[in-house]
């Protein structure tokens, strides 16, 4: 047999067994990856602005389950939640965590320190060490700091404008964490010095203390208050305002949210939109932003709202002047 002929059959043959392996289209490598995973931790009564952060997150392009997996855990009011709930999703394979208030971001911290966090509402940022300054956080945390200079002031001098011959004023506090609750009671001194007044603080960290605190402030005869920054005051805002109305107390409060369920007065940022600002603060981060580099800041502006139902209840009324500057005010 031909040897040449026999090995040009033999080539022949297999070229038309071998099967070429199949080219994988190219993919972009943006496809490939998992969509990025977040936590939210939030809840305790402050409100339901989980729901205004998920939809600012959907104005900025994301899509639950299919660009982005929002991990969400909502504590419930005066119980200890909180503490297993960040521990929980401290421990999970995520981007980062959303906490909506600063007692959330301690648990968080306290259960993972090498978790990036957006904190929302906190009153002393740097103070609570979640910041070196709030124009460079360094590290591994950004947001929102709710104690921009003269806020506490300012709040008093509100108070006094409406109340004049009040001249006996509870500073109550349950601001939780490391140096908040000084700044707002320094500020409050500093402040009540130059007006005249004699101020007592009542600070409170659960519902039971909160409630104690009440029973002391009616005891030791007081006829204003004002409320500093803190998650149990807020969760619990229709006991105090219920007690004020009850005891004819006027009150400044620091949330809107205590003028919309019957309180007197706020001087108060936009809480909603805090928490769109948290939602930009995930975008840049996913984006590749380290949220260290992203400065921290005191929310835009402040809002004073007003109650005329309350403030007739309590018999008082407000000056025209202030009426003149309020941005909102309420008939019920």
């Amino acid at each position: 047999m031909n040897t040449l002929l026999t090995r040009r059959r033999f080539l022949q043959e297999l070229s038309r067994l071998t099967v070429l392996p199949t080219v994988a289209p190219v993919i972009p490598y943006f496809r490939q990856q998992a969509a990025p995973r977040i936590g939210y931790l939030g809840g305790a009564g402050v409100l339901a602005l989980e729901d205004v952060f998920r939809q600012e997150m959907t104005t900025l392009g994301y899509s639950e389950g299919k660009n982005i997996h929002i991990e969400q855990r909502l504590a419930r009011p005066n119980t200890t939640d909180a503490a297993a709930m960040a521990a929980e999703l401290a421990q999970m394979d995520l981007s980062l965590i959303v906490a909506a208030s600063l007692p959330f971001a301690l648990e968080i911290r306290k259960a993972n320190p090498a978790m990036p966090m957006v904190i929302t509402t906190c009153p002393g940022l740097v103070s609570n060490g979640f910041a070196k300054t709030l124009d460079h956080p360094g590290g591994l945390y950004t947001g929102l700091d709710e104690l921009p200079p003269g806020l506490t002031a300012k709040r008093l001098q509100l108070l006094h404008a409406v109340v004049p011959d009040a001249k006996r004023i509870a500073l109550l506090s349950t601001t939780p964490g490391v140096g908040g609750h000084e700044t707002q009671e320094a500020d409050a001194r500093q402040a009540a010095a130059g007006l005249g007044l004699q101020v007592s603080v009542y600070r409170a960290a659960s519902l039971p203390a909160l409630q104690n605190a009440l029973s002391e402030i009616l005891t030791d005869g007081m006829n204003g208050l004002l409320s500093f920054q803190g998650a149990v005051s807020l969760a619990n805002r229709q006991l105090l305002v219920d007690f004020a109305t009850q005891h004819r107390l006027p009150a400044i409060y620091q949330a809107t949210a205590f003028v919309e369920v019957g309180g007197l007065m706020s001087w108060a940022p936009d809480l909603p939109q805090q928490f769109r600002e948290a939602a930009r603060y995930v975008d840049n981060i996913l984006k590749g932003a380290k949220p260290g580099e992203l400065p921290a800041k005191h929310p835009e502006k402040y809002y004073l709202t007003l109650n005329k139902k309350a403030a007739n209840q309590i018999g008082v009324s407000f000056p025209n002047e202030l009426l003149a500057q309020a941005n909102q005010v309420m008939d019920r």
